[in-house]
């Protein structure tokens, strides 16, 4: 056994970190390609809204969707999903194979950049661990075999930590360039990320203490090139609806989800009904008139503040209710391997928690994994709670369930006696 633990260890070190890299990347892919021609849904899925859009864009009619009611142009979500579809489409037919193959290769990347990130963090062991996590996990695999946007926003999120920290580290105008103007693709992804601006630059600070002029210069280079990859799409949102709309129109949507007289917290009633089924008649009435989504947009959030006003204590009471679709399920929510998701989850936090307490002497680079999640808990606690908002950020779980496992095995490894004599090993 020891002769081969002596040529394991000899391979391992011929083994440059990139190999390692391309090992994992494989492994992911391998999962993800079988676990796609496992389930087979090429044909029984749907893309939601976004598959909607993409193929009204394939028809001549423009990024158009029928949001409750009346097909409109429309800006419900960021163009980014619903361009990836429709280039697919375009090249493939409505076939959704192509797509998540595709997925499955952002997906395999994804394992490699949480290597990358963890490895700027921690070390090469931990970095190794994270990514060979994120290849196995099923969760993300699984996702992977569905025509929905979770698998692209979680690798361009990496991504963009990832430029962060490489324009941190290097600090040149064209790192912070390339930073800023993902940041701004992103934000087309999923307009929340826009927030992540201030987010990195309060990271960089707790993490490196630059100075103040480093921050301001970093933040309006950021601001500056997020703004010019954005402006198309804002410019575009100004034609269509009259009015100014930097990204989306899903917020009035999503508080009123949240803040009416069926609330659950998350998008379903007690009887498992959609959201948008329930919607009062007068309010249907106003939303049937409504000219543009933008204005769709405002009669929902009005309805869902006005709800808010009329009843302050149900609002605080479904706080609790929204945290726990979020960082639990939503039980209202039919959902595919229900056990088998809460098993997954719960092994997560086993190995997540132990690495977030043994690595607290090193939350100054790892505030960012500190972070988004306060951030994005506390944003969506007033607005509609999903579990999709975690599964966006359990990469970060898994980065600290590397930690655990590689101080595990180094404390379980063993170690020479005191007796610098003896052949044994505790």
């Amino acid at each position: 056994m020891a002769g081969i633990s002596d040529q394991l260890q000899r391979l391992s070190v011929r083994f440059f970190f990139r190999h390692y890299l391309a090992a994992i990347f494989l492994l992911a892919l391998g999962v993800r390609v079988a676990l796609i021609f496992l389930l087979g849904n090429f044909d029984r899925v749907q893309g939601m809204e976004n598959e909607f859009m993409a193929l009204n864009l394939l028809a001549g009619k423009g990024i158009a969707l029928a949001y409750v009611v009346n097909e409109m142009p429309s800006a419900l979500v960021g163009p980014v999903y619903t361009i990836f579809l429709y280039l697919h489409f375009l090249l493939f037919g409505k076939n959704y194979l192509p797509v998540e193959l595709t997925q499955a290769f952002l997906g395999s990347g994804s394992a490699v950049i949480l290597a990358l990130i963890a490895r700027r963090i921690f070390n090469d062991r931990t970095a190794l661990t994270a990514g060979a996590l994120l290849a196995l996990y099923p969760t993300y695999a699984y996702w992977c075999a569905l025509p929905i946007q979770l698998t692209v926003d979680v690798f361009m999120l990496e991504v963009s930590i990832l430029l962060v920290m490489v324009a941190v580290e290097r600090p040149k105008p064209a790192w912070h360039a390339l930073a800023g103007a993902w940041i701004g693709l992103l934000a087309l992804s999923k307009s929340f990320y826009l927030s992540f601006l201030v987010l990195y630059l309060v990271w960089w600070m707790l993490w490196k203490k630059p100075g103040f002029k480093k921050l301001l210069s970093a933040g309006i280079i950021w601001t500056a090139c997020a703004a010019v990859v954005i402006a198309p799409w804002t410019a575009r949102n100004y034609h269509v609806f009259h009015q100014w709309v930097p990204l989306t129109t899903n917020g009035g949507g999503n508080l009123w989800y949240g803040n009416n007289d069926q609330a659950t917290g998350a998008l379903y009633t007690r009887e498992g009904k959609s959201m948008l089924s329930v919607i009062p008649e007068p309010l249907m009435a106003k939303l049937r008139l409504a000219k543009t989504e933008a204005e769709k947009d405002r009669l929902l959030a009005e309805a869902g503040r006005e709800w808010i006003r009329s009843h302050p204590a149900g609002f605080i009471k479904l706080i609790p209710l929204r945290l726990r679709a979020i960082w639990w399920f939503d039980p209202e929510m039919a959902t595919g391997f229900p056990l088998l998701r809460k098993m997954v989850y719960l092994a997560l936090l086993a190995l997540a928690i132990p690495g977030i307490a043994l690595s607290r002497k090193s939350w100054r680079p790892l505030a960012i994994f500190y972070l988004i999640p306060v951030w994005q808990t506390a944003f969506y606690s007033a607005f509609v709670g999903q579990a999709r908002f975690r599964y966006l950020i359990e990469f970060t779980l898994l980065a600290f369930a590397a930690f655990f496992l590689t101080w595990l095995a180094m404390f379980l490894k063993p170690r020479p006696l005191r007796n610098p004599g003896s052949k044994f090993y505790v």
